[in-house]
């Protein structure tokens, strides 16, 4: 496994504002100590609707009351090397592209795998197992702005964007994703047909994953990258801006097909705060309509300003940590099973989020169609609640420690934990991993911060044999699992082979029966478990709190959920309204 391309900032010392890449992101950076981030799924507001279609586009006509005013919230503004939608693992930036850019696919809800029709006129026609034909909406058109001019979005536009990635050009990170199609046929200017190699349980998710976006042609000629002033796309938004680490926005595309004459605001800016003051005052004198904050910043701020709506989700960002089992020690199951069932998550759940948060098997808790039940989840060594299950947990950790040293030695020197230097700086994770060792099974850690470039690179190599840091979380039970676990994953940098876990895997990939495809899933995660080749600590439950007057504000488990502020609007009548700065 290896970690994805994670950017750390903190307006205080007690949290982490991280945007990892290829899906956490402003969600992310909800781990957020009062300052901006982006988040998730949400309680208050209604949820979207699970059609399956869009509603037809009407004619332009007067706008409704619901339309007009520019959404300003708190978000993060960090991306990595790469502007182009394909490269970029970024997540802040590929929530800002998914305003602006379509995907044939869309997810209404990402944690319960709710998909609905984007540029597709309707879901694919599925004539059999390996075949999926899209129908493109004909009434899509890329942004009136040059290169196109508004010209239609064509099946020749999408054939190109999903073979771009395919082209052998390892810049293109999701293309082992697109591995799955065999061959794209393009039937009419509106028509195209995948054929897949075999069944794919996720087939569906393929065009409908956060980052599956449609590009034009003209945007990238010759092969070039797509640069960051020539984001045009499809999407309810057009691009205007995006200035590093302060701020970015979008203004509304008028023509967008969606339907419903939507989107409703005229605009959105997305600034990110720098301290929690500059969070308080914006909501104070309202500024700010909508920000993400710690829970305890919440608190505080909903005593002075009771009006506030408070939107709490979970975020599938997760703290990890794991082992090269080709190294010694970590090669040992037992001493693995020592080190993991040791660590005190809930202490780290207090620490980090103020409490805000739970413990996840591999796949994070907040992704309720494919996690581990809790119920059986706590009575896993390492998981156990109370005192109880503590002294339990620590019972068990130290049996597991003394039957490898009644076999085995460790190094004479202390064990190097390697920690990306941002994580450990704003959270000190590595320092209290190593704390917690020490306590537990006075075992001697040694922190080795380093740049998340450098350890990608040990853990590939197997020199980094035990690290931690953030990690990004996924939709799909196959992005959980495949890449990272099974024999022929290409993220499986622990490296694992067992050749059970790789029929489960195999095997979740074609069942189509969804409460089938669910076990097999837990079955997956009880023997992860089992093996601890590595860990999914905790994830954070954030919150949001906004002005009673925004209304539909979208959230969800990972970024990319952005085009749903297609449907958030501000209502000028609302009481609150009044004195908007």
């Amino acid at each position: 496994m290896t970690f994805e391309s994670p950017w750390q900032r903190r307006l205080t010392r007690r949290r982490l504002l991280g945007a990892t890449g290829a899906a956490a992101a402003l969600a992310a950076a909800a781990c957020s100590r009062g300052g901006g981030g982006q988040p998730t799924p949400f309680s208050p507001t209604a949820e979207p609707s699970a059609s399956p279609t869009r509603a037809p586009s009407p004619s332009p006509t007067t706008l409704s009351s619901r339309h007009g005013h520019t959404l300003r919230h708190t978000g993060f503004v960090e991306r990595d090397a790469f502007a182009d939608p394909h490269k970029t693992q970024a997540g802040p930036l590929l929530g800002h592209q998914a305003m602006v850019f379509s995907r044939l696919l869309t997810y209404q809800d990402q944690a319960r795998g709710t998909i609905a029709a984007d540029l597709a006129a309707a879901l694919p026609e599925r004539p059999d197992a390996t075949t999926l034909v899209f129908r493109i909406n004909p009434q899509a058109r890329w942004h009136d702005l040059p290169p196109l001019n508004g010209r239609p979005v064509t099946a020749d536009d999408v054939k190109f964007s999903i073979e771009r990635q395919r082209s052998g050009d390892t810049t293109f990170v999701r293309a082992p994703q697109w591995a799955a199609i065999d061959s794209i046929e393009v039937t009419s200017p509106q028509t195209i047909t995948f054929k897949l190699k075999a069944p794919l349980a996720a087939a569906h998710h393929l065009f409908a994953d956060v980052a599956s976006f449609i590009v034009a042609p003209e945007l990238a000629p010759d092969g070039r990258d797509i640069p960051l002033d020539a984001q045009v796309g499809s999407g309810p938004f057009l691009w205007v801006e995006w200035s590093d680490q302060r701020f970015a926005s979008v203004r509304r595309n008028p023509a967008w097909f969606g339907g419903d004459r939507r989107p409703y605001l005229e605009g959105i800016s997305l600034v990110q705060p720098r301290t929690t003051a500059e969070v308080e005052s914006g909501l104070r004198t309202r500024a700010l309509d909508v920000a993400i904050v710690s829970r305890t910043l919440a608190d505080h701020l909903k005593r002075g300003l009771p009006q506030l709506v408070e939107y709490t989700i979970g975020h599938s960002m997760f703290f990890s940590v794991r082992y090269s089992l080709v190294n010694h020690p970590y090669n040992d199951q037992r001493f693995r099973n020592a080190l993991t069932w040791a660590l005190d998550r809930r202490e780290m759940v207090r620490k980090f989020f103020d409490g805000s948060g739970g413990l996840s098997p591999w796949i994070s808790w907040p992704v309720t169609r494919w996690t581990l039940p809790e119920s059986e989840l706590t009575t896993v060594p390492g998981y156990r609640p109370g005192d109880g299950g503590r002294e339990a947990d620590l019972r068990d950790a130290r049996a597991a420690l003394e039957a490898f040293r009644s076999e085995k030695q460790l190094p004479a020197d202390p064990l190097p934990l390697f920690v990306v230097d941002a994580t450990e700086n704003a959270i000190g994770l590595g320092s209290l991993i190593r704390d917690q060792l020490k306590a537990a099974l006075d075992l001697d850690i040694r922190i080795v911060p380093m740049p998340l470039s450098q350890l990608v690179g040990l853990l590939l190599s197997a020199e980094a044999p035990f690290a931690a840091g953030p990690d990004t979380g996924w939709i799909d039970l196959d992005d959980w699992v495949y890449p990272y676990f099974h024999s022929a994953g290409t993220r499986n940098s622990f490296p694992l082979r067992d050749s059970d876990l790789d029929a489960l895997i195999e095997k979740q990939r074609v069942e189509l029966n969804e409460d089938a495809r669910r076990n097999l899933g837990y079955e997956i995660q009880r023997r992860i478990l089992a093996l601890n080749p590595g860990a999914n600590l905790v994830s954070e439950r954030v919150v949001a709190l906004a002005w009673p007057y925004v209304k539909g504000y979208p959230l969800d488990t990972t970024d990319g959920y952005q085009d749903r502020f297609a449907s958030c609007w501000i209502d000028a009548s609302d009481p609150t309204f009044r004195g908007r700065a």
